[in-house]
């Protein structure tokens, strides 16, 4: 059986410019003379229904243009995996249709029998009555994805290859796929014992064959299967120095996956508006340096012009010398035209308009830099028609570790799912990548410096030190951990961190430090509830309504049973 891959870049909300993609994928898998074509779960939308969930009419519209093709595909013998809004208007339910059968989720075509099942869950939890006596299983869901999953659902499958003989054949969502809240990493190509074919990103297309064959498998004796195949493709519970970075997936692999999907929703998001320029603040720091690089790649994977790339950098009364070089020597080596606005005399006018003497170094003083620097990115890409690039990461998003309508916006967000810890593991290992070798020692240097907010007047050096102010982050982002992905409670949070870094800090020490965290972490969802649009790309993000806090709730919930 000959299996054609339908494979466009989708455009959110854009049923009539997708129906056109989709026909013209069916037309080239008819003159191929395949038997079936398989589509992208959602591809006529390319996101999520969201208000438009239970709306009859988009369920009509949507669900014609699915029988349109299938009507034009059974005329030509063709088979087409693809779905339909369901009756309740949640979901895109796959479906396999053909001439032999109006749908179903099983049937034999070419002599093969073929399966097609609606999610993940569905699949790693009943493997043995989904796989058993089944050639074909096909796979074309829309499932959020996050940095490590393809890993651990590529290794469950060829598992599961090898112990019942089935093969799999993946389009799964999301190349073009609006990418706020939610990510969808494309996956293509085949899974087959001996023989494994899968592309992953949206650059799919240009690596992945138009379509495959497949011969009838040699399917083996039903195992009596006590395989946690749900687990194998899950994360498992690890409390270690990095917990964000999953036990279970290659470090390296997991820094570089989660790196390229900072670059593919990005990517999206430029490609949707039709936008060809961003801007970026460049300090000089960690953040925003991680994402001057996703960025650059970014650019490279749509053949951008770098004269795209704004980058700024604005000095004010608290930055050293060794950020303000470092940012300039990113850029020299990067080739990029970096734009110096000294921002000194702006806040200053600022602070003596509202009676502030301008030197008393208080939060007011540091704040308006912060504002400042955020107002002239914004007027920037207003100017070019650009959109500006935010740069805060996980970790200060849980603590609200930014300026209220300073460093807190941004037209788009690339690190708000990556914490400071697995940003320093990703780093070193991003760097190894060609094009990123002429800024190897300069992020080197970077990865050496202390965060600093950098907002007070000093003597030119970094005085500000962010872990002396708050904790080691490597202690934030375990706090994160346990408190976003495995919800234990914060007693057992001081026992799990003195087991995991008791050779480094004291129980009381580890407490005082958790009670400042739940006081942050607290405080700083007002600023969460506003923050600039992002993916959600890890399975620790503080994205989604479900890991949301009241903004006026009270830390007693956490703090009673902490002495």
């Amino acid at each position: 059986m000959k299996i054609y891959f339908a494979k466009f870049t989708s455009a959110p909300m854009n049923i009539t410019a997708n129906f056109e993609k989709a026909m013209d994928a069916l037309d080239r898998c008819i003159a191929t003379g395949c038997d079936a074509i398989i589509y992208p779960a959602g591809c006529l939308l390319g996101a999520p229904l969201g208000v438009l969930k239970q709306a009859d009419w988009m369920k009509c519209a949507y669900n014609k243009k699915i029988d349109e093709i299938c009507k034009k595909a059974a005329a030509h013998g063709i088979a087409v995996v693809a779905d339909k809004i369901h009756q309740n208007g949640e979901n895109c339910i796959p479906e396999i249709r053909s001439s032999l059968c109006e749908n179903s989720d099983a049937m034999e075509l070419n002599g093969l029998k073929t399966r097609i099942v609606k999610n993940s869950r569905d699949l790693f939890l009943n493997v043995n009555s989904v796989c058993s006596g089944i050639d074909v299983v096909f796979i074309n869901w829309m499932e959020k994805g996050v940095a490590g999953q393809k890993y651990l659902w590529t290794e469950t499958l060829n598992a599961i290859s090898a112990k019942y003989g089935t093969v799999f054949v993946l389009n799964t969502a999301g190349s073009g796929y609006t990418t706020h809240p939610d990510f969808y990493m494309p996956i293509v190509g085949m899974i087959k014992e001996g023989e494994t074919k899968i592309y992953y990103g949206s650059g799919h297309a240009e690596y992945c064959p138009e379509y495959i064959e497949i011969e009838k498998p040699v399917l083996k004796d039903i195992p009596a299967d006590d395989t946690d195949y749900f687990s194998m493709a899950s994360f498992p519970v690890c409390y270690s120095q990095n917990p964000l970075i999953p036990s279970n997936v290659p470090e390296k692999f997991y820094c570089l996956d989660l790196f390229d999907m900072q670059c593919e929703s990005l990517a999206n998001r430029l490609r949707n508006i039709n936008c060809k320029d961003i801007v970026l603040n460049l300090s000089g720091g960690l953040d925003s340096t991680m994402a001057l690089l996703v960025c650059i790649k970014t650019f490279n994977m749509l053949g951008l012009d770098k004269k795209g790339m704004h980058i700024l950098t604005q000095p004010g009364f608290g930055t050293s010398g060794t950020t303000k070089g470092l940012a300039h020597e990113l850029c020299e080596n990067l080739g990029l035209k970096l734009k110096t606005v000294d921002i000194t005399d702006t806040c200053r006018a600022a602070l003596l308009s509202i009676g502030h003497d301008g030197v008393t170094p208080d939060v007011t003083l540091e704040n308006v830099q912060a504002r400042t620097r955020t107002m002239n990115a914004l007027n920037m890409a207003n100017h070019l028609g650009a959109i500006m690039v935010g740069t805060g990461d996980l970790s200060e998003v849980a603590l609200g570790f930014s300026t209220f309508g300073g460093d807190q916006l941004a037209s788009y967000n690339v690190n708000c799912c990556v914490s400071k810890t697995v940003m320093r593991t990703m780093l070193p290992y991003i760097t190894e990548m060609e094009i990123f070798d002429c800024v190897r020692e300069t992020v080197d240097k970077v990865l050496n410096i202390p965060v600093s907010p950098e907002l007070v007047p000093h003597g030119g050096e970094i005085l500000q030190k962010t872990e002396d102010i708050l904790a080691p982050y490597k202690l934030i982002d375990f706090y994160i951990y346990c408190t976003v992905v495995t919800k234990i409670s914060p007693a057992e949070i001081v026992d799990k961190a003195y087991d995991v870094f008791g050779g480094e800090f004291t129980k009381e020490y580890i407490t005082e430090k958790l009670k400042m965290f739940y006081r942050k972490f607290a405080v700083g969802q007002f600023k969460r509830s506003c923050s600039p649009e992002c993916a959600d790309l890890t399975h620790t993000s503080l994205v989604s309504e479900n890991t949301s806090f009241a903004s006026d709730g009270s830390t007693e919930i956490f703090l009673q049973n902490l002495s």
